[in-house]
């Protein structure tokens, strides 16, 4: 509440005020003018720090308006207050018996008698008031050798609109200011730094409470971490997300005080959704490295200032990136005979995001509807019919052989969307719709004249069916679970779906439609629910794959984990005793390499000799209890691909940089969320040194 000290005293040097305000009212004056605070500290000079004699005439309208009072009180509360609502001391959430209620009294003024005057509830300002670059320092002329920092000056202000987390989306203005060869905004500072002359943005460390997700637009802080709980707990995209915050956070009242002329966006959008969260997460993770986040300042979108950094980001999580990457605890180890044996079980998911056509190929596409990267890009004109390297003619995707048209003839005759639904109800294993409230497929419908279905040469180039190429709206920041339309299908003469290999061997002619997707993820899962690590496989999940995926990941032989649970263990095993290279040969020498307990009693043949004689998992004493039940999880991967899968639907279109950074991030926040729990239950979860298993000293494969 305000001091009671503070109102005796305005009141004993004003006691006409009595009359004019109740407490309520001086409350409400005071809170009024510490948000209006920071805009009019840009009518004083930069070395001013007392409250000015008089407000400006549109914030002493405005508090006039908002209190009800006359023009000669209005000037008698400000001097009365001025000092109070000055105090850099005075909390305005102390005045708050409830902080939202008088939080939406606060906004609704000014909606209704500040916005057509220039002012907002929130109103935006670097968090300094000189520059922060030591070189930016000037001598003083009094103290020789003594250096003074440079005030930041000349404010431009412009309108933007904020998605708050408590009240909605409202208007408000967001200020910038200069000093010498840097000019300072609400998250970061911009200088030339570059020898090309190029600008940098350099965020500060200051953990801001807004993030400026585009030109005009913030997001609080506490909504984005909002949005980054709802995707990891529950499978929300991006759609939802925005869907939600517009019909149940928005605060639409509000916005009917709002003058019809205005021109503010106040709906939110997938692509704020996305770059909040992107934003985020890579702030939050150089704050937590204690590193400053530098973004190119002049790129043509914000997704594309963003994917250099996430790239750098995906980069350095790929092997032993994960911060829990050498988590143990009393689920996943046991400690016997002075050695310490960790559990992983690795297992693969089938979900993956858009990649070149080219098999194993993993070089980035330029768009996430492009077929094939920038190398593999004369392909694109290349008949889809496997091993025809003729060019297609203009307008179809085979060449002029009739017999290759017939192929696209029966693709389209079939219509492409019973193929992908074919496809991915063999495939997928768990799917959460990207829109909830979807209204129907966006496909368009695949039409083909019926005289051509029985004459390939009679289907002419605007016959055949186009998919409508929105490049901006595919690459947007909110492409998600759009694409299905475009994956990629191999079919025979028939129409029919052939992923296999046909039964009348490669002779058979193929045609291959769509784009590639890479083949699934790969994960390698502590028996305790952990995710130690992932990646992504692009051509299959074939034994060769995985064992450079566990090199990878356990780059040295004393980081690899006592046990390693995969259900295709035996073919890994039987690959390993086959190899020339000695040190591949053995570099699993130590580990035990089982079949996960459930694969081996239902899914390999008792036949199998080979299996049973290297990977039954009771050839292991230390893997049994003494009451003789499996000490270890051995379905922990399978578990968790559950929960993994349900991102199919919302990484599905996205960018490759993007879809890494985003798995990624919500594997950091389970993980977190698991080693709490385990915390809570007493299984006493740790870190093992990685200094310990990674030495400086020691062989690395990779």
């Amino acid at each position: 509440m305000l001091p009671l000290n503070q109102i005796i005293k305005v009141l004993q040097d004003y006691p006409e005020l009595g009359d004019a305000l109740n407490y309520e009212g001086l409350v409400t004056c005071v809170n009024l003018l510490q948000i209006l605070q920071p805009d009019l500290s840009l009518y004083l000079g930069p070395d001013k720090t007392e409250p000015p004699e008089h407000l400006p005439l549109s914030m002493h309208d405005f508090l006039k308006l908002s209190l009800c009072i006359e023009d000669e009180t209005c000037k008698l509360v400000w001097k009365a207050l001025r000092e109070v609502a000055w105090d850099p001391d005075y909390d305005t959430d102390r005045d708050m018996k409830d902080r939202n209620l008088v939080q939406e009294r606060c906004v609704e003024l000014f909606l209704k008698y500040g916005f057509s005057r220039g002012l907002a509830f929130h109103s935006l300002h670097p968090p300094y008031t000189t520059c922060i670059d030591p070189g930016c320092a000037k001598e003083s002329l009094s103290d020789t050798g003594a250096l003074l920092e440079r005030n930041l000056v000349e404010g431009i202000r412009l309108p933007c609109t904020v998605f708050t987390h408590k009240i909605g989306a409202l208007p408000g203005y967001h200020t910038s200011k200069y000093c010498r060869s840097s000019r300072y905004y609400v998250n970061y500072y911009v200088r030339d730094e570059n020898a090309d002359g190029q600008y940098t943005r350099a965020y500060y460390k200051k953990e801001p409470t807004m993030l400026q997700t585009s030109q005009h637009f913030f997001v609080e802080r506490e909504l984005c971490e909002l949005f980054a709980t709802m995707m990891v707990s529950s499978w929300t995209s991006a759609t939802n997300c925005a869907r939600i915050y517009n019909d149940g956070i928005s605060t639409k009242h509000l916005h009917a005080a709002l003058p019809a002329t205005s021109t503010h966006r106040l709906q939110m959008t997938i692509d704020d959704v996305w770059n909040g969260f992107f934003l985020h997460s890579l702030i939050l993770d150089h704050s937590e490295r204690d590193m400053t986040l530098r973004l190119d300042h002049d790129a043509p979108s914000q997704m594309m200032r963003l994917q250099p950094a996430l790239h750098v980001h995906n980069m350095r999580m790929r092997g032993p990136g994960q911060e829990e990457w050498s988590h143990a605890c009393d689920v996943c180890s046991w400690h016997f005979t002075d050695e310490d044996g960790v559990n992983n079980v690795i297992d693969g998911v089938n979900m993956g995001c858009p990649c070149c056509g080219v098999h194993d190929c993993d070089d980035p596409l330029k768009s996430v509807r492009d077929h094939f990267c920038a190398e593999h890009s004369d392909l694109r004109n290349q008949c889809a019919v496997v091993a025809c390297v003729e060019p297609v003619e203009a307008g179809f995707k085979t060449c002029k052989l009739q017999e290759h048209r017939a192929f696209e003839v029966r693709y389209y005759e079939h219509g492409q969307g019973m193929f992908q639904l074919k496809k991915r109800l063999e495939r997928i294993k768990v799917n959460q719709p990207n829109d909830s409230m979807s209204l129907g497929s966006k496909s368009h419908p695949l039409l083909v004249p019926a005289d051509s279905i029985n004459n390939p040469a009679t289907l002419l180039p605007d016959d055949a069916p186009q998919r409508p190429t929105d490049v901006d709206s595919a690459d947007s920041a909110g492409s998600e679970g759009v694409g299905d339309e475009d994956d990629e299908v191999t079919i025979d003469a028939m129409g029919e779906i052939c992923d296999d290999k046909p039964e009348a061997g490669n002779r058979t002619l193929r045609a291959k439609f769509g784009r590639t997707r890479s083949h699934n993820e790969e994960l390698c899962v502590a028996s305790c629910g952990i995710i130690r690590g992932r990646a992504r496989f692009f051509g299959s999940e074939a034994p060769n794959g995985v064992r450079w995926f566990i090199i990878q990941l356990y780059p040295t032989k004393g980081s690899l984990p006592s046990v390693i649970w995969h259900d295709n263990n035996c073919r890994l095993t039987a690959m390993l005793r086959n190899d020339t290279d000695e040190r591949l040969r053995t570099y699993f020498d130590d580990v035990a390499l089982p079949v996960d307990v459930f694969h081996f009693k239902s899914k390999h043949k008792e036949s199998d000799l080979d299996c049973g004689r290297y990977c039954n998992p009771y050839i292991w004493p230390e893997l049994r209890t003494d009451d003789g039940k499996w000490r270890f999880n051995s379905s922990a991967a399978e578990q968790t691909n559950a929960w993994y899968g349900g991102f199919l639907a919302i990484v599905r279109d996205m960018q490759a940089d993007r879809y890494e950074f985003f798995l990624d991030e919500m594997i950091k926040r389970r993980n977190r969320f698991i080693v709490t729990e385990l915390r809570r239950k007493g299984k006493n979860p740790y870190n093992i040194p990685r200094e310990d298993l990674l030495p400086e000293d020691a062989e690395y494969l990779i």
